[in-house]
């Protein structure tokens, strides 16, 4: 990505600083700015722009209205001329936050949404897109509603994001959301048995016992609170 600081684009200074598992169907139409035919409720975290900050790895700030593009997989801002443009600077990005919530940036997963933090480890979720059917044109250039279905995992941000997709005809995309365990380095890990006993490798045999007991459904946000609250009890 371009090395351009986000500051440059939206006129501001750097300082240095003293749910349950869900999906629906949305129809992205196809052609150049086909994203723009998704209702913003379905394309973006919020229903508008909110005030927040992003924090760079060097511990610098800049404060601008930010909104997630879950569709894109991208990380928007409101420039100072009104415009709405993307963080060109992640690799430098720590983390963006959005009224009382916090987006933590993985250099390879993108934006996770952090919705509960422990002692060694943080849980977080990513909102996405997969395609569930690709309708394909016909004549007058019409969609024709036959097509193959196709299964790839949700789409985040870099090469994979929907902008990036060959779209020469109306796409069928499901939301959904995955969970992420992140440690205490500040890796993420999709949420799983296995990612979990790697994060509390010390308190395996326990934990282990406490699934069997206690069994956890990964896609449910409640379940995976509780088992968390559990292992950081263990410490």
């Amino acid at each position: 990505m371009k090395s351009a600081l986000l500051i440059v684009a939206i006129g501001l200074s750097l300082y240095s600083p003293a749910r349950a598992q869900s999906s629906q169907v949305i129809r992205l139409k196809g052609g150049a700015g086909g994203e723009k035919s998704v209702p913003i409720n379905d394309r973006y975290r919020y229903d508008r722009f909110r005030d927040g900050k992003v924090l760079f790895q060097n511990g610098a700030s800049a404060a601008a209205r930010f909104n997630y593009n879950v569709l894109l997989g991208e990380m928007q801002f409101i420039d100072a001329r009104g415009d709405t443009l993307a963080i060109t600077s992640e690799p430098v990005v720590r983390l963006v936050g959005i009224g009382e919530d916090v987006f933590w940036y993985d250099r390879i997963k993108g934006y996770l949404e952090i919705r509960a933090e422990y002692p060694n480890a943080k849980l977080a979720v990513q909102q996405g897109v997969r395609t569930a059917k690709n309708e394909k044109r016909g004549g007058y250039e019409q969609s024709t509603g036959t097509s193959a279905i196709t299964n790839y995992q949700f789409y985040s941000g870099g090469s994979t994001a929907i902008n990036k997709l060959d779209n020469k005809g109306d796409l069928l995309l499901i939301k959904g959301t995955s969970y992420f365990i992140i440690d205490q380095n500040g890796r993420s890990y999709p949420a799983n048995k296995a990612s979990v006993l790697n994060v509390y490798a010390r308190h395996r045999g326990r934990v282990t016992a406490y699934l069997e007991d206690m069994p956890v459904n990964f896609t449910q946000e409640d379940d995976l609170k509780r088992l968390l609250n559990f292992c950081s009890g263990l410490l």
